[in-house]
């Protein structure tokens, strides 16, 4: 695919024009050589220049070459406070990894952000293959949150329903925010599409995950990541076997607040957000004046999260919002 995958290196400089030509820029060169160089050491190589730069066609294949520098380059800034990322060898993985999604997902390519969430599965696991395909099965949960078209991004209906969840359960934060023109919520993008990567430790991240996913828990959700076409065929058989089903308390709620089991529920991850958004609400009330306000205060609980409060809120609005909206129906 290319040299510099699996030689213990990574690029962070372009290496193609988006009409295909090589850059024969030095940094490029002596990243592609060092890469070919380790993937070949000990074999004779007779062209001096090292790696082979030709004018690229397929239209494909240079729109993953376009990638490649800008994966290098977010590879070099994720999660760099962990010792483990001092080895070259550990980001090198991570860049491998993502390049080979990038290939691997024609229609997502590759998107800041992923990088956040594919670290745990290096960190987590030796062998790199299983880290891939760990991180291909997250992606089929999340790459929705990755599409961007030129009028949305990938989670704007979560965005919509955080703006809707928000008017709910604090309409004078909702009325405050739209004031300063925060009314799209996009200050919470990044909260969305990383799952809270930023916000919370690192390993308080992975055990909001855990919280996440076994809140959510349902067995045939499994089937709108894998075959959609049989979603249809077990929701009936869902709704006869609700009670005994073995679900998550979160979906569980759903489910009695009239959810489809054809349907993927709303993520908690929405309420999460709402859930920092109220226990913030006072400090934004009073001292954000613009969206740039916003955004600091956001900012400032990076790190600085629990997972198990916050998870806890999330249930207890959840549950506030199903209430008000159920009273708004009658």
């Amino acid at each position: 695919m290319f040299p510099t995958i699996g030689s213990g290196r990574f690029i962070t400089a372009p290496v193609i024009t988006e009409d295909g030509d090589p850059i024969l820029d030095p940094l490029v060169l002596q990243e592609a050589n060092a890469a070919k160089e380790a993937t070949s050491a000990g074999q004779a190589n007779g062209d001096s220049s090292g790696f082979e730069m030709v004018k690229e066609h397929d239209k494909r294949v240079i729109e993953w070459k376009l990638s490649l520098h800008q994966i290098g380059l977010d590879v070099a800034r994720t999660d760099r406070s962990l010792v483990f990322y001092e080895k070259q060898e550990n980001l090198s993985k991570l860049w491998d990894i993502l390049s080979v999604y990038a290939w691997f997902d024609k229609d997502v390519n590759y998107c800041q952000g992923m990088s956040d969430l594919c670290s745990p599965m290096i960190i987590l696991l030796d062998d790199e293959a299983d880290a891939f395909w760990c991180f291909e099965r997250l992606m089929r949960r999340l790459r929705g949150n990755f599409r961007y078209t030129e009028s949305s991004v990938g989670v704007e209906s979560q965005l919509n329903k955080l703006a809707s969840v928000t008017q709910v359960i604090d309409p004078k934060l909702h009325q405050h925010l739209d004031k300063l023109g925060g009314g799209d919520y996009l200050f919470a993008v990044r909260m969305l599409m990383v799952l809270f990567r930023r916000e919370f430790s690192f390993c308080d991240s992975l055990y909001l995950w855990e919280m996440m996913w076994a809140l959510e828990f349902d067995p045939d959700l499994f089937l709108l990541y894998e075959d959609p076409e049989l979603v249809a065929e077990k929701s009936e058989e869902s709704k006869s076997k609700s009670k005994s089903r073995h679900i998550g308390k979160y979906e569980r709620e759903n489910m009695k607040n009239g959810g489809k089991a054809s349907e993927a529920p709303l993520p908690i991850s929405v309420f999460l957000v709402a859930s920092v958004l109220k226990d913030k609400s006072d400090k934004l009330l009073t001292e954000a004046r613009g969206l740039d306000d916003v955004v600091k205060i956001l900012n400032d609980v990076n790190g600085n999260l629990d997972a198990k409060k916050a998870c806890t809120g999330a249930m207890k609005l959840h549950k506030k919002y199903l209430k008000k909206a159920a009273n708004t129906n009658r």
